[in-house]
């Protein structure tokens, strides 16, 4: 309900400040990126008090931080499938 949603929110937030953290500036951005797209995207499916949101109210950063997170879990799973694949054939004499 409302408790876990606003936990949810505050985890996002911490993994935010978490980020700043990191030394290397490239995988801080990385990380900011992929933070705020996953946060975008918990956003439009809960939206502010867990029946959805407006994904027509979007900021374009937003847009993009989410297209990079599909992306990224996209190549992500296709990586796996691919060693599954490769694994499958080796198993096989």
């Amino acid at each position: 309900g409302g408790a876990g949603l606003w936990q949810a929110r505050l985890r996002a937030r911490d993994m935010m400040r978490l980020m700043n953290c990191v030394q290397c500036s490239v995988c801080r951005l990385h990380g900011k990126v992929a933070t705020l797209g996953m946060n975008t995207g918990m956003q439009i499916l809960l939206g502010q008090e867990g029946r959805g949101g407006d994904a027509a109210r979007m900021h374009r950063v937003e847009v993009a931080a989410l297209i990079q997170a599909l992306y990224k879990m996209l190549s992500s799973i296709q990586t796996v499938r691919q060693m599954e694949s490769e694994l499958q054939v080796g198993a096989c004499p």
